[in-house]
């Protein structure tokens, strides 16, 4: 049987963390200035957030925080031209200063070696091809859900790119971001506080939590809780909050949908046929929300 590999959070030491990796202040194009952003974010249960501002890295060394909530400095970088005619947008995570680049490949360059991690920012919304993701190297992932761009024109979701580099052995962690504006209108939500990432960490420390994301300790969601993947030789299981859906997605036609019918799941059980190659799962909820994990792989050398 396929050998997996997969940076399982579920068994990782530490404790669960949950935070935003993609936030606008009045610093750019936000409608709430960094100090109402972070009382908003603290307010709703989060641990930690990501100030990514449009080409600009906002200070966050003022902010009135405490040992409990952890802000982060992080840029939005929109670079070079996609095949649609486009501009990418790279999401830089952690970083102390400013880069200056062109395209999308330099950002990423930029930004890591200054430290950070960079993300490619809302591909379906960006009218991303497969062809612009497959060039990029040395990043973290994509945002497969985005908040803002979901609640406002319904371009959030870019699990479609995910498979596409998945299938071709791209790995590619996956995140879910709020995007946060605080933008708002009496036909949509407000754009905050919606999505998030809990990720496993040592403790709440800058070191940790990049530490974290770096190896995949961390699941995605926009509602539902992931307790427990359990990885076998033979088959896949996982234990979730209640759900209307559990998705093992994979290549091709293979893989398999688990829908509730009397009574609602908290856990489904894949068989592994052995040419997987990668498979992730989507828990979704009766409110439509969803949660992700990162893709375990097989006969990956």
């Amino acid at each position: 049987m396929s050998q997996a590999c997969f940076p399982d959070p579920f068994k990782a030491k530490g404790s669960w963390f949950k935070g935003n990796l993609h936030t606008h202040t009045t610093n750019s194009d936000g409608a709430l200035n960094i100090e109402q952003v972070c009382s908003l974010y603290m307010s709703k249960g989060y641990d930690f957030l990501f100030i990514t501002d449009h080409g600009k890295v906002t200070d966050v060394k003022e902010v009135a925080t405490s040992e409990d909530f952890l802000v982060f400095q992080g840029v939005e970088l929109g670079v070079g031209q996609s095949e649609a005619g486009t501009e990418f947008h790279v999401v830089g995570l952690n970083v102390s200063k400013l880069v200056e680049c062109d395209d999308p490949q330099s950002a990423v360059d930029a930004v890591v070696n200054d430290g950070g991690e960079a993300l490619i920012g809302h591909p379906y919304w960006s009218s991303l091809t497969l062809n612009d993701l497959h060039r990029l190297e040395g990043h973290l992932g994509i945002e497969i859900f985005n908040t803002t761009c979901h609640f406002s024109v319904a371009k959030g979701y870019s699990t479609t790119h995910w498979d596409d580099l998945l299938v071709r052995d791209r790995y590619s962690f996956g995140f879910a971001v709020d995007d946060a504006h605080y933008h708002f209108n009496l036909h949509r939500p407000v754009d905050a506080c919606y999505a998030w990432i809990m990720a496993k960490a040592e403790s709440l420390t800058a070191e940790h939590l990049m530490a974290s994301l770096r190896k995949g300790l961390f699941y995605s969601s926009n509602g539902p809780a992931i307790f427990d993947v359990a990885v076998e030789s033979k088959s896949i299981r996982v234990y979730c909050s209640r759900a209307r859906a559990i998705s093992f997605i994979t290549r091709n036609g293979r893989g398999e949908r688990f829908t509730a019918t009397d009574v609602l799941l908290t856990e489904a059980e894949y068989k592994l046929r052995g040419n997987e190659r990668y498979l992730r799962i989507e828990v979704e909820d009766e409110q439509q929300r969803t949660a992700w994990t990162n893709p375990i792989l097989f006969n990956i050398t």
